[in-house]
């Protein structure tokens, strides 16, 4: 898609029952469509909009999005309240360290909320794992309000043909009395911080957790 088009798009969007105003962004090289931001009246179900912008997509552009890349905004009585369509983002995951104690920070996005949590202890790799794990859920619940609770209930590293991997077990509970125990895991880089937190965030959007 090119860029003129994605603006026709974003002025088609914005003429949709219940949408105030539509961005839609591009991916610069490849030209894929990557995130649809909607600005949307507090009316209309958030749901029902997310389908209808899909089936407009689809229909203008014949390209079947991803529903997580939409993200609404809804003006209510007593201002903007979004809802959890987009999923969650790792906006920043890093480590710094202070003698024989490190610091994991771990910043977290959801629509237009961002949440950002520290966990601090002694220095050591398994402990790396551990402390991403848990200020990722942390950052998580603090961003959707406490609406999901996280229990971390096993991280380790695993080692394959001289490849580093982790591999966890959390349980979460959705506010609707969801319960689900999910696996996840990924490879060991630059960034364990970072790989940690974006291996959690993948499983739990794609995991059907409705809260």
């Amino acid at each position: 898609m090119e860029v003129k088009q994605a603006e026709e798009l974003s002025k088609m969007l914005s003429t949709l029952d219940g949408v105030m105003k539509a961005k839609v962004i591009l991916d610069p090289e490849s030209g894929e469509l990557t995130e649809v931001h909607i600005l949307a009246y507090g009316d209309k179900n958030p749901k029902q909009i997310v389908r209808d912008i899909e089936t407009a997509i689809l229909t203008i552009s014949g390209e079947r999005i991803d529903r997580r890349i939409i993200s609404i905004a809804q003006m209510g009585g007593e201002g903007q309240t979004e809802d959890n369509t987009a999923g969650f983002k790792v906006q920043s995951a890093g480590l710094s360290e202070d003698g024989t104690e490190i610091e994991i920070s771990v910043g977290i996005t959801m629509g237009i909320s961002s949440k950002d949590s520290k966990r601090r202890g002694i220095k050591s790799f398994k402990n790396v794992l551990k402390l991403s794990a848990e200020a990722t859920m942390e950052a998580m619940e603090s961003v959707a309000e406490s609406k999901l609770k996280f229990s971390l209930d096993e991280i380790r590293e695993v080692t394959i043909e001289d490849r580093k991997f982790f591999i966890g077990i959390m349980t979460v509970i959705s506010s609707l009395g969801m319960t689900k125990e999910l696996v996840f895991s990924g490879k060991i880089e630059f960034n364990s911080v970072k790989d940690i937190a974006e291996a959690i965030i993948e499983k739990i959007n794609s995991s059907g957790l409705k809260f």
